[in-house]
């Protein structure tokens, strides 16, 4: 337990480093503001101080998680508020034991498969913030993709590399399934344009797995065409935690979907079966990105001369 605890506050340390590194770089970021969602039922009678106290001011502002589903009210560390009705008093408890073990099955049902919903508009620049880190990252060609640096190494103005990513997220093989509904339309809108980048990234948290990670790649390799290995990647390992809530990836039976700009900020998410208004979102939004990026280089150019 002192290991894994280790672990865990080790990269909490080097996720806070990042962002204040991100901070010196990005002076409008709003990084440090926290803004909090209109209180549940639950937590109606908890002050502004306490519910303060209880916010993760690195979740991600404008990912907008599914009112009829659960998340909504999942605290850090996958508690809820729970009040008895004996004594009145609310607490907070581990999510399992007040919804159950198979609470994830329920919550895509009554979610019809999306925990998260797509965004309407792109997250604007001024409250976007980094992709949360995540490393011990592989693609398949065995070749290191820490997160968020895979996003944005390289990304300099006089090269043609990626400047947008659509980054799909599995974790079980119900929402790996689902990922080709995002990724299949979008890729082929943009097939001929090296400024698009598609990533999936599958991550298995599970320690009865682990000794079988080998195995597990060589499997997904031989599943997966040559010329997508250097943009699928996987992961093994169960500090996960942080990473999931900072991205409202409560539900890990559905897949999840980013959009990521070339400075890893997080412009675009949603969940689940892609319909084809969420297809025109991302592609919409994508392109949107590209033409910020030509108005930045034409901004810097204008600010040298």
């Amino acid at each position: 337990m002192n290991q894994i605890h280790f672990l865990r506050s080790n990269t909490l340390l080097r996720q806070r480093l990042w962002y204040r590194q991100i901070q010196v770089c990005l002076p409008n970021s709003q990084d440090s503001k926290i803004r909090f969602s209109s209180s549940s039922n639950n937590d109606k009678d908890f002050t502004k101080l306490q519910r303060f106290e209880d916010a993760n001011p690195e979740r991600i502002r404008g990912i907008q998680v599914n009112p009829d589903g659960l998340g909504s009210q999942i605290l850090p560390g996958n508690l809820v508020y729970k009040k008895y009705k004996l004594s009145g008093n609310t607490r907070k408890v581990p999510l399992e034991l007040v919804h159950g073990y198979f609470w994830m099955m329920w919550d895509l049902r009554n979610t019809n498969n999306k925990p998260t919903l797509s965004n309407e508009t792109l997250i604007p620049e001024e409250d976007s913030q980094i992709f949360p880190v995540l490393t011990g990252v592989k693609n398949l060609n065995g070749q290191k993709a820490d997160l968020p640096f895979y996003f944005v190494e390289n990304n300099s103005e006089d090269t043609k590399q990626p400047k947008v990513t659509l980054v799909a997220i599995s974790f079980r093989d119900f929402g790996f399934k689902l990922i080709p509904t995002w990724t299949d339309p979008f890729t082929k809108s943009f097939q001929n344009d090296a400024r698009i980048r598609v990533a999936k990234l599958s991550i298995t948290e599970r320690w009865s797995l682990y000794p079988l990670r080998g195995l597990l790649s060589r499997i997904m390799k031989n599943n997966t065409p040559p010329e997508e290995y250097d943009n699928t990647l996987l992961y093994f390992g169960t500090d996960v935690d942080d990473f999931r809530d900072i991205l409202r990836m409560h539900n890990i039976m559905a897949n999840h979907v980013f959009l990521v700009d070339d400075l890893g900020r997080v412009r675009f998410a949603g969940s689940g079966p892609a319909t084809e208004e969420d297809v025109r979102k991302a592609i919409d939004f994508a392109k949107v990105l590209l033409s910020e990026g030509k108005k930045t280089k034409k901004s810097k150019k204008r600010t040298k001369s």
